[in-house]
């Protein structure tokens, strides 16, 4: 493995100490931030508000997507971890081959489908800070989760390499479909793109 878990942790410390910086620095802020005109700074502040203080909260709501499935198929989650910006379930019982893909699975389900789910409120959002905040998290949280794990569970470890277990059939290949399908529209409506227009 090309990481330990000492790794992650040390970089879960990491980021915590730079989420202690942000916050004060939102405080500092909070005029700025509450007008009407977004500055660059404003952005950049918020860009990383989003990062350290919401993606924890779904690297929680990820775990637990993994557990539920766990107790659906009368499994016990031996250890439930989360470490603020990383964790994992240990799982314990008799499961198929396609129980396990879908415990591996669920969690990046919910991690994707919270970072969809404010795409079509965005609009409505009257505030332009709340509204660059919702922008924000659903850029990181997405390209996170369609990107950036799945490459890093290739590489190294992590749920992909259960996910895109080809001998699994037919989630894998179905869910390689999706996941192609689901990042081209993402790039054409232009959620990733650095000013998204929604």
């Amino acid at each position: 493995m090309g990481f330990s878990f000492i790794s992650f942790d040390l970089i879960s410390i990491f980021y915590v100490l730079i989420s202690i910086k942000v916050g004060i620095d939102l405080y500092k802020s909070r005029e700025s931030l509450l007008d009407d005109n977004v500055s660059r700074q404003d952005r950049a502040l918020i860009t990383q508000a989003a990062f350290f203080f919401l993606i924890p909260i779904g690297v929680l709501l990820h775990e637990l997507g993994h557990a539920i499935p766990v107790w659906h198929f009368g499994g016990e989650v031996e250890e439930f971890q989360w470490r603020i910006f990383w964790g994992y379930v240990l799982p314990s019982g008799e499961f198929t081959q396609p129980e396990r893909w879908w415990i591996s699975f669920c969690g990046n389900l919910v991690s994707i489908v919270i970072g969809l789910i404010p795409i079509p409120f965005i609009r409505f959002i009257k505030k332009p800070i709340f509204k660059e905040l919702a922008i924000s998290f659903v850029k990181i949280e997405l390209i996170y989760s369609l990107i950036v794990y799945p490459m890093f569970s290739i590489v190294s470890f992590g749920d992909w390499t259960r996910i895109y277990d080809f001998s699994i059939k037919p989630y894998a290949q179905i869910t390689l479909v999706l996941h192609i399908l689901l990042l081209v529209s993402l790039f054409k409506a232009g959620v990733f793109k650095e000013r998204a227009n929604y």
